[in-house]
Protein backbone atom coordinates (compact mmCIF):
# COMPACT_ATOMS: atom_id res chain seq x y z
CA UNK A 1 0.00 0.00 0.00
CA UNK A 2 1.36 3.31 -0.41
CA UNK A 3 2.38 6.00 2.34
CA UNK A 4 -1.76 7.45 2.22
CA UNK A 5 -3.05 4.07 2.89
CA UNK A 6 -0.53 3.42 5.24
CA UNK A 7 -1.10 6.26 7.37
CA UNK A 8 -5.38 5.83 7.63
CA UNK A 9 -4.20 1.94 7.95
CA UNK A 10 -2.03 2.72 11.29
CA UNK A 11 -4.89 5.72 12.25
CA UNK A 12 -1.77 8.42 11.62
CA UNK A 13 -1.42 11.59 9.16
CA UNK A 14 0.18 10.88 6.14
CA UNK A 15 2.66 13.41 7.40
CA UNK A 16 3.50 11.93 10.55
CA UNK A 17 4.19 8.67 8.50
CA UNK A 18 6.87 10.60 6.07
CA UNK A 19 8.12 12.36 8.91
CA UNK A 20 9.11 9.06 10.96
CA UNK A 21 10.43 7.92 7.36
CA UNK A 22 13.04 10.73 8.31
CA UNK A 23 13.63 10.06 11.82
CA UNK A 24 13.03 6.42 12.46
CA UNK A 25 10.58 6.97 14.85
CA UNK A 26 7.23 6.54 15.23
CA UNK A 27 5.09 6.44 18.72
CA UNK A 28 8.21 5.78 20.09
CA UNK A 29 9.20 2.71 18.58
CA UNK A 30 11.19 1.83 15.03
CA UNK A 31 9.41 2.91 11.90
CA UNK A 32 7.51 0.32 10.42
CA UNK A 33 9.78 -0.88 7.15
CA UNK A 34 8.71 0.10 4.08
CA UNK A 35 10.20 -0.37 0.45
CA UNK A 36 11.75 2.85 -1.87
CA UNK A 37 11.08 2.51 -5.40
CA UNK A 38 11.97 5.46 -7.29
CA UNK A 39 9.76 8.16 -5.83
CA UNK A 40 7.61 5.74 -4.47
CA UNK A 41 7.14 4.49 -1.09
CA UNK A 42 5.60 0.96 -0.37
CA UNK A 43 4.24 -0.72 2.56
CA UNK A 44 4.01 -4.27 3.16
CA UNK A 45 0.30 -4.98 5.18
CA UNK A 46 1.67 -7.54 6.97
CA UNK A 47 4.72 -5.45 8.29
CA UNK A 48 2.13 -3.04 9.42
CA UNK A 49 0.39 -6.10 11.46
CA UNK A 50 3.68 -6.90 12.59
CA UNK A 51 4.51 -3.83 13.81
CA UNK A 52 1.03 -2.72 15.37
CA UNK A 53 1.33 -6.28 17.17
CA UNK A 54 4.23 -4.93 19.51
CA UNK A 55 1.69 -2.43 21.14
CA UNK A 56 -0.07 -3.46 24.25
CA UNK A 57 -3.68 -3.78 24.17
CA UNK A 58 -5.92 -1.88 26.80
CA UNK A 59 -9.44 -2.38 27.26
CA UNK A 60 -9.97 0.82 29.18
CA UNK A 61 -8.06 4.14 29.26
CA UNK A 62 -7.24 3.43 33.39
CA UNK A 63 -5.33 0.61 31.91
CA UNK A 64 -3.49 3.31 29.63
CA UNK A 65 -0.93 4.60 32.45
CA UNK A 66 0.03 1.03 34.10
Amino acid sequence: MNSKEAALWLGYAEKTLRESRITGILAGVTTPPYIKRGGRIIYDENDLREWNAQFKKITNTAQSSI
